[in-house]
């Protein structure tokens, strides 16, 4: 299997929490743990920090994400970037939006849209 289809297919089995700080390195483009965490809380999302680190970690070691040294008010962190392509992101979409379709047919086409309403006028 290469290397691009296993981490599809290791994308497809992200937990909760995994997805919020993917869609948070998304947002942000780049982010420290600690600015992870802060966005992790606004967002009603109560979960210790060192949680953060082993979630960034295990993303890390999957090849989600990427992480470098940077000096940030004197003091050396790491920040972390989605390492996904867009290219992925979109095979993983049409995945799941395809296998909603196939088991709900035209109420999930509808409710997608209304979904997508919704998020817009937000």
């Amino acid at each position: 299997m290469e290397q691009g289809e296993r981490r599809r297919r290791l994308l497809l089995m992200i937990g909760p929490l995994e997805a919020e700080v993917i869609g948070i390195l998304n947002e942000l483009k780049e982010a420290t743990a600690m600015t992870i965490w802060e966005e992790l809380t606004k967002r009603g999302r109560r979960t210790a920090y060192t949680t953060v680190l082993t979630v960034l970690s295990r993303l890390y070691t999957r090849g989600f994400i990427n992480k470098r040294e940077k000096v940030i008010n004197n003091v050396r962190q790491f920040v972390y970037e989605l390492s996904i392509p867009y290219e992925v992101k979109s095979e993983i979409i049409r995945e799941h939006l395809g296998l909603i379709i196939k088991m709900f047919g035209k109420d999930a086409i509808q409710i997608i849209k209304d979904y997508l309403n919704e998020v817009s006028e937000k």
